[in-house]
């Protein structure tokens, strides 16, 4: 979460704004009023939504990956089962269990990156 921050530009990072009021030209009579920046809420960080849409790319690639690697497997599952090698064929389909796994997990972090953008 944190490499999907960027420096906020409305504080300049300061999470907060300061506003000088009674419109004189003499410091000393200003009233210096701090306020917390609306952008940030005082964090002085923001999203970075561009890096965001970045990151959702790179998930759907390597989302497309991981279905041509199960593709793969099930496919060497099928033919080792027709070859009568039942233990070559019960490695791929623990391998194409831990894809499976992956797939969903990388499903999982692009839906949360789709929520982040969304706000």
């Amino acid at each position: 979460m944190k490499d999907l921050l960027k420096h906020c530009e409305e504080c300049d990072g300061w999470g907060t704004i300061t506003i000088e009021h009674n419109g004189t030209d003499i410091p000393y009579l200003q009233d210096i009023v701090d306020y917390e920046c609306m952008s940030c809420s005082g964090t002085g960080a923001e999203l970075d939504i561009e890096l965001i849409k970045e990151r959702i790319d790179e998930v759907n690639d390597m989302i497309e990956g991981m279905k041509a690697r199960m593709s793969l497997h099930s496919n060497f599952i099928m033919t080792a089962k027709k070859g009568l090698l039942h233990e070559l064929a019960e490695k791929y389909v623990y391998k194409l269990d831990t894809c499976a796994r992956g797939l969903g997990r990388l499903i999982n972090y692009k839906n949360k990156l789709h929520k982040l953008a969304e706000n």
